[in-house]
């Protein structure tokens, strides 16, 4: 099958090459999808989706063109070739235009579990079932799991370009989750947990149903505090949340349109010293590895801060191009329906080399933030931010008690500054990690 569809590949580049492309690429996925949900312990929903299709690109006389279609037959691949082509002549002329070339080496990963196929439905449903389980067993104040479930997935991958590039991989994952809820006298609250991996026998029912559970009693009861200046513990999903909203800073397309904060500091001093932010694509058995990106460039592993100095943007081949560089195989392509774009892979702020205990210890007055709203309005372009916040307050190193609508506001580059600390717990949250980090002195808005 892989051998069919690689051919067909092939035989898109060549019609392309005589319907006028000067390059062509053609950009297959194959997708496979399951998502099963229990409530009250029973089976509430089941999806399962299956899909394939073709994206092609072309380049005639520095005009880029796309066309897509889930029809494999020869007769639709004439259709998008001649379509591409035609849509090629409404581009805009763009010099740094090209296609990736074939990479020395590309990385050797495993990424697809054979083993998954064993599973029966019913050993699905018994890890969904026990993620509730887990949940509802953490605190007596856990009186409802409103859902919990089991999903997976599995995508192939082939991709080939005018250059020689000839390209397939095959992924997987697995992932579980629930959604439970809290209760003390009149007061609810909801929390949802989830873990997912490439192996599915790596996968925790009991991360993900005490993750859940904690959230959803962690803040009954909580109240609003004074208006202040204190230091901040973000918990590791926190802080990979707000690294997650900064990474798009690092784009080397926003950098060249003025659109990042990060725009002309390469080598200078961004962040402080505690700062260690990298994407690497070539991470073993993590969910954004893979061995090329969406072009065909063979993935890296790059460091965008090094102990606070701005050392690299990411790049796809046109951002590359424009810069005078090479791609970091950072061309993100989700879907054979788009072109590719400057994105991450595994992106993460390094470990650092405290204990989670020592970082709490060293605040004497602060807020442990569990939860924030609002993410979505942060300007990258400025680096303005304004958070809602809620978590347990902080006093001599020690978590006293629940508290809510805070709100923290200010600018991504005074913020990063002020990182004071990183424990050595670096966790993954799907593609992008942190571990526990501290920030020192931020006016907090309250009461």
């Amino acid at each position: 099958m892989a051998q069919n569809f690689m051919d067909f590949a092939k035989t898109g580049i060549y019609k392309a090459k005589k319907m006028g492309a000067d390059h062509a690429e053609l950009f297959v996925l194959k997708s496979k999808n399951l998502d099963v949900q229990l409530k009250e312990e029973k089976i509430d929903e089941m999806h399962q989706s299956e899909s394939q299709g073709i994206g092609i690109r072309v380049i005639k006389g520095k005009r880029q063109g796309f066309s897509f279609s889930s029809d494999f037959s020869v007769t639709a691949l004439d259709k998008m070739v001649h379509q591409a082509i035609v849509n090629s002549s409404y581009s805009d002329v763009e010099e740094a235009l090209d296609f990736a070339q074939v990479a020395i080496g590309y990385p050797k990963l495993e990424l697809f579990d054979k083993q998954r196929k064993e599973l029966k439905l019913e050993d699905k449903l018994i890890l969904a079932k026990a993620t509730a389980d887990y949940a509802k067993q953490y605190d007596s104040r856990v009186t409802k799991i409103e859902r919990s479930g089991y999903e997976e997935g599995e995508g192939e991958v082939w991709l080939a370009n005018s250059y020689g590039v000839l390209l397939h991989e095959k992924s997987s994952y697995s992932g579980l989750y629930c959604l439970a809820l809290g209760q003390k006298n009149e007061e609810q609250q909801s929390g949802y947990g989830m873990d997912a991996q490439i192996w599915t026998a790596q996968l925790s029912p009991k991360l993900a149903g005490e993750q859940a559970a904690k959230r959803a009693v962690s803040l009954l009861g909580a109240e609003q505090m004074p208006s202040q200046t204190a230091d901040l513990i973000l918990e590791p999903y926190i802080a990979a949340q707000i690294m997650g909203i900064i990474s798009q800073c690092f784009s080397a397309g926003a950098v060249q349109k003025g659109k990042s904060f990060l725009a002309g500091q390469l080598e200078q001093q961004v962040a402080s010293s505690h700062v260690n932010l990298i994407d690497d694509g070539t991470l073993a058995g993590r969910l954004g590895s893979s061995a090329f990106d969406g072009e065909g460039t063979a993935t890296q592993r790059t460091v965008l801060i090094e102990q606070g100095v701005l050392k690299h943007y990411l790049y796809d081949t046109l951002t590359a191009n424009k810069d005078k560089t090479s791609s970091t195989g950072n061309g993100v392509r989700n879907s054979y329906q788009g072109t590719p774009y400057v994105g991450t892979t595994n992106y993460y702020l390094e470990n650092g080399q405290l204990t989670v205990e020592e970082l709490f210890k060293s605040v004497a007055n602060g807020l442990y933030v569990t939860e924030i709203l609002g993410a979505h309005t942060a300007n990258p372009i400025s680096g303005d931010f304004s958070f809602g916040a809620s978590g347990i307050w902080i006093e001599n190193g020690q978590l006293t008690k629940p508290v809510r609508g805070m709100t923290i506001a200010g600018n991504f580059q005074q913020l990063l500054q002020k990182i004071d600390g990183a424990a050595n717990d670096l966790t993954f949250f799907g593609s992008k990690g942190a571990p526990t980090i501290k920030i020192s002195q931020i006016a907090i808005s309250g009461k």
